[in-house]
């Protein structure tokens, strides 16, 4: 979700330090996996570097959605919160990437599906609690500690954790990568002594549609389907099952285009006769993740080789910090530019030394080929 309201030094955690424990966030693995050089300014020289636009929006949106799970706030208020982060974004002249067009097809997305997720949440019923630490020892001189989003209590002393999340999709080969912070969160409850029910991950930017309808073209049964879809998205995906529908039920062909032509224009099916809408059940996603043995072991081998890897290279030798690469290899063996995240979503995009000497290369290579022609 991004940076949050900064935490007041909980006491546990105090007297971990004070004993000289060493003590990991999943977010400090992570950047020890993909960028040692980011996490050797980061961790070593304590560098700043500079936000980017998803360490800055998700934080008031956060900070709200946490307050009405607190009983704090009333849901009215998420959407004021998210247009004041998009105020914080313009005052601080801090831009979105830019699509592969050059085009801001990416930030309009976000604001789309961020919007209706705002204009739409719902408390949910149940008991809650956010924000709560946990600490997971990985060893006698060794933890692992966290903030979870949210947790549901349920009875007998069983929990569900959640996690916000405002990005897109994960892939399937990139699940686990992100699955490991649910599972040592979990891990960590369960050292408690709470029975952990599922892991999931709620997906702002997502909702899941149930409906009745055909498997296949040329299926004359109608079953329940459901459809994960991007906010912004849905309408159009939509579009077609909503015309058979609106044909099914009687209307006449020039009343379902104008409909449908309306709910298009206005990016939700809010407009759509009532006998039509309900025939689409909308709700949030939640993304479940598996929580097995196999799962536990390897999340905390994958924090106990980050941590070893940080704690074995030299703190006062710069060079042993390798940056994260700039170029990928492709399934055809061509090696191509992959530099994203760096130019964009890095803190130190701006001042990354490497990231620069790789760009004005790569510039003048680009160059070069175009005098070509």
């Amino acid at each position: 979700m991004g940076i949050i309201a900064k935490r007041e030094l909980d006491e546990r955690l105090n007297v971990l330090y004070k004993a000289g424990k060493k003590v990991y966030s999943f977010s400090k693995a992570s950047t020890i996996h993909d960028c040692l050089y980011s996490a050797y300014l980061t961790y070593i020289k304590h560098c700043k570097g500079t936000s980017n636009c998803y360490s800055i929006m998700g934080t008031k949106v956060h900070d709200t959605l946490q307050a009405i799970m607190d009983g704090k706030a009333t849901e009215k208020e998420l959407l004021p919160a998210l247009n004041s982060e998009l105020d914080d974004l313009k005052m601080l002249n801090i831009n979105f990437p830019k699509d592969r067009n050059g085009g801001d097809s990416i930030r309009e997305k976000w604001i789309a599906d961020m919007t209706d997720f705002c204009n739409t949440f719902k408390r949910p019923k149940g008991k809650f609690e956010t924000e709560q630490l946990v600490i997971y020892p990985l060893s006698d001189e060794r933890y692992i500690q966290g903030y979870v989003d949210l947790i549901q209590y349920h009875s007998d002393n069983e929990i569900s954790i959640y996690d916000w999340k405002t990005s897109s999709q994960f892939s399937t080969k990139d699940l686990k990568e992100h699955g490991r912070q649910l599972v040592l969160y979990a891990m960590a409850k369960e050292n408690e002594g709470y029975k952990v029910r599922n892991i999931a991950w709620v997906m702002l930017k997502y909702v899941t549609v149930k409906f009745m309808g055909k498997s296949r073209k040329n299926s004359k049964k109608e079953t329940e389907q459901i459809k994960v879809i991007e906010r912004c998205k849905v309408v159009d995906e939509l579009s077609s099952m909503i015309y058979d529908k609106m044909l099914s039920l009687g209307y006449d062909e020039v009343d379902a285009e104008c409909y449908l032509f309306q709910a298009k224009e206005n990016k939700t099916l809010d407009s759509l006769p009532e006998d039509i809408k309900k025939q689409f059940i909308i709700s949030p996603y939640i993304r479940y993740y598996n929580y097995t043995p196999e799962l536990k072991q390897d999340a905390i081998d994958y924090m106990n080789q980050q941590a070893d890897i940080f704690e074995n290279l030299n703190k006062t030798n710069e060079t042993e910090w390798r940056h994260k690469s700039f170029t990928k290899s492709l399934k055809s063996g061509k090696e191509v530019d992959d530099t994203f995240f760096c130019n964009n979503l890095c803190n130190f995009k701006n001042s990354c030394k490497y990231l620069k000497t790789y760009n004005d290369l790569k510039s003048i290579d680009d160059m070069n080929g175009a005098n070509l022609f």
